[in-house]
Order: structure tokens, then C-alpha cells, then sequence
């Protein structure tokens, strides 16, 4: 009975020395597949199962950074599959800014480049892994893992994201922490800067174009656009400095 205590304690002891992360992602489902409510799998036809918007509902104007997503939010038939995707266009000198997906790893290749990425090693004290990637090299984002690509060549770049989930949630630094309602006390201590700075990230990010317009537009579509500039340049500077702080 001694052994046995002495051995369960062993135990305990070394799974409390296992490394603790929290974890997400897509559930395993019961079934091949989800149907929509109130439908029977054997009444569905190949339509279910197919998504023609990925590229086409890319907006049109190529000096912009623009994605178009197939999520489970877009394509349906992608719930509890595990995997989804985007389209991506890089107008040049633009910017997919600092995000992070919280459900799912990434995995981005580029079809037309160059294009540079970078991704924050939070086991590495903040460290930058960065990487210029040409035409068919690929990339991974660990999920929850801050990252972002850069177009900043004179040509537009173009690549295709795989990821690990139907639903892999995207966060965007600059947009959680400036379009929010973040004290801004909070925001002037954690990125040591004043008032007035904080003010003008907040209203130059406001003042961003919105969406670009696209050839068909559809409830579904997932298609934004974003333009890069000097305050958004000035917003990436301070969300590095943040990470650098806290990781």
C-alpha cells in the first residue's frame, strides 16, 4: 500500500511538471460531415460541398491589400472540418498588419512575390522570425502566435492561406487596441507615449478608407481592404513595442 501511495505521488508530481497551454480549436464532430438544420444529408447535392467566391470576391483594386476568406462563416459545408482558407493580393507597399488567429495555425504560399513575413516568438523573449519568401515558398503561422506579411516591393504579391479550423478568428493588433474602448490611460502607460499620440493613432486609423468595392457583392462575402501609411506604420511600431514589454 506504501508503494502504491508512494507511486501515485510520483505521479501527480511529474504531470504537475507537464507544460500548461490552453487550447482551441474545431470539435470533433459525430457525423462525416454537419447538414444545415432541418436538411438530411442525403438530400444535399454537390453544391453544399463547393465555394466559387474565394478569388471572385476578391475587391478589384490591386494597390490595395484585400482577403477574401471560406470560412465556416462563408462555406458552411466547412464546419467541424478543420481546415479553411483565404485569398490574399498585396498592393505594393502594403500590409496584412500584426494579428493573430486564435483557433487555428496558418499556412500561407505565395503564388506571385516577393513578399515578407514575420511572426513573434513568444518563447523566444519577443524574438522576430522574418523571412522573404519568392514565388511558391511557403510559411507557417503557429496558432495564437502574432504575425503579419508585407508587401514591399513595386509589384502586387499575391499568395493562398490553409488553416487549421473552420472558424480560425482573426485579431488584429492595431484594431483591438485602437478602435476599442480601451481606457486611454492605458494605452499611453503601456506604450510609455502621451495622450496626443495615442489620439492621433486612434483618429488616423478611423479615418482609413473602408472596404473596397467588390464585382459581386454578397452577404457572404468576407472580401475588406486595408491601406497602408504612415499612421499605420506608427500603430505596428507600438504594438511591437507592447509585445516587446509583455512577452
Amino acid at each position: 500500500m506504501a508503494l502504491a501511495r508512494l507511486l501515485l505521488l510520483f505521479a501527480v508530481a511529474a504531470i504537475h511538471q507537464l507544460p500548461r497551454s490552453a487550447r482551441a480549436g474545431d470539435p470533433d464532430i459525430l457525423t462525416d460531415f454537419l447538414a444545415p438544420l432541418g436538411a438530411e444529408p442525403d438530400q444535399l447535392n454537390g453544391s453544399f460541398f463547393t465555394y466559387a467566391r474565394l478569388v471572385s470576391g476578391l475587391a478589384g483594386d490591386p494597390g490595395k491589400f484585400t482577403v477574401s476568406k471560406a470560412t465556416g462563416a462563408e462555406f458552411p459545408a466547412l464546419l467541424g472540418q478543420s481546415v479553411s482558407y483565404a485569398a490574399l493580393i498585396f498592393g505594393p507597399g502594403t500590409v496584412n498588419p500584426p494579428h493573430i488567429h486564435p483557433r487555428a495555425s496558418e499556412l500561407l504560399v505565395v503564388v506571385q512575390g516577393p513578399l515578407v513575413v514575420g511572426l513573434v516568438d513568444a518563447a523566444r523573449n519577443g524574438t522576430v522570425h522574418t523571412a522573404a519568401l519568392e514565388t511558391g515558398d511557403m510559411f507557417v503561422f503557429p496558432k495564437g502566435m502574432v504575425h503579419y506579411q508585407l508587401n514591399n516591393g513595386t509589384g502586387v504579391a499575391r499568395a493562398f492561406s490553409a488553416f487549421g479550423g473552420a472558424t480560425p478568428g482573426t485579431i488584429s493588433l492595431p484594431t483591438a487596441l485602437f478602435e476599442t474602448d480601451i481606457d486611454d490611460a492605458a494605452l499611453e502607460k503601456s506604450f510609455r507615449t502621451d495622450e496626443a499620440t495615442v489620439e492621433e493613432l486612434k483618429h488616423d486609423l478611423r479615418e482609413a478608407p473602408g472596404p473596397a468595392p467588390s464585382p459581386s457583392p454578397s452577404p457572404s462575402s468576407a472580401a475588406v481592404a486595408l491601406v497602408g501609411g504612415s499612421a499605420l506604420a506608427a500603430s505596428l511600431v507600438c504594438a511591437a513595442a507592447a509585445f516587446s514589454f509583455v512577452l
